[in-house]
């Protein structure tokens, strides 16, 4: 695996890249003219199918953004479920559709923090 992959630069991807993309992929129904949530909904059905997929398939297993591991395989099923119901709510031009996409986020950064101190106290019981 490369160097690119490291623990701190997996992390420093997670905190600043994946975040504030979700972050704003989050916003923009709240941002966005009525009009054109419909259009964002047909980008957020790609996403929700991309999660669904990738679940029910088992595909990307040894994710190198996740060290060889893909340790959220789980939580692909929630987080295709919340791109879905976001987007039936962006075809219903709600901007209702913020509340999944924000789930989502909070749901993501929760496990990530799980994830890093579970790794943490694995470490640590180690050494």
């Amino acid at each position: 695996m490369s160097d690119f992959w490291n623990t701190d630069m997996r992390r420093k991807l997670f905190l600043y890249a994946c975040v504030p993309a979700r972050v704003i992929m989050a916003g923009l129904p709240s941002l966005l003219p009525i009009s054109l949530l419909p259009l964002y909904g047909a980008v957020t059905s790609i996403i929700a199918t991309g999660f669904l997929y990738l679940y029910f398939t088992g595909k990307r297993m040894n994710a190198p953004e996740g060290g060889g591991v893909t340790w959220w395989n789980n939580l692909r099923l929630f987080h295709g479920m919340q791109y879905a119901t976001a987007t039936i709510y962006l075809f219903q031009k709600s901007r209702d559709a913020t509340i999944p996409l924000a789930l989502d986020i909070l749901c993501g950064a929760a496990m990530f923090v799980h994830r890093q101190m579970t790794m943490y106290c694995r470490h640590k019981k180690s050494s």
